[in-house]
């Protein structure tokens, strides 16, 4: 019996050796890296010029070029919705919109993400994407958002 059971994990560990566990070849090397406003800023100190401040900070640093590309703006970005339910930005903290930070965030070479909630309201009490899920992708996707996390999941646009 002990034969048996080093002849079937020998065997098992060869043919580990011939076999990967990815199945998409170059898919996720590593895990997506970059800036996020919330550990430093949250919502009080969340706001257009600071985005554009990490956006530059990633790329001087030496950051962007050792595989950070996500400049991500959490919580605190989204105020309302219109009278067709279309997610608004505060236009006090973002008074360029959100595109045009999206639009100067791909000029440095970056990608661009946003926060939602899976719930009606965020943490902070800001309007969530429950009801709302595929306008606001529609919206994310129009803004040039390139990652929305949501606190459920997060995908690609």
């Amino acid at each position: 019996m002990q034969t048996f059971r080093y002849f079937l994990l020998s065997g098992f560990l060869s043919f580990s050796l011939f076999t990967t566990a990815q199945k998409f070849q170059g898919l996720a090397k590593t895990p997506p890296m970059g800036w996020n406003s919330w550990n430093r800023f949250q919502c009080e100190g969340i706001n257009e010029n600071v985005v554009r401040q990490g956006a530059d900070a990633l790329v001087s640093s030496g950051l962007k070029a050792a595989g950070y590309e996500y400049i991500n703006i959490d919580d605190c970005w989204q105020i309302d919705r219109d009278k067709d339910g279309n997610i608004i930005s505060d236009s006090k903290k973002f008074p360029s919109g959100i595109k045009a930070l999206a639009e100067y965030i791909h000029s440095k070479g970056l990608k661009f993400g946003i926060y939602s909630c899976a719930g009606t309201e965020t943490c902070a009490k800001k309007p969530g994407s429950r009801g709302y899920e595929f306008q606001d992708a529609r919206q994310y996707a129009a803004w040039g958002v390139d990652w929305s996390q949501n606190v459920s999941s997060s995908y690609a646009l």
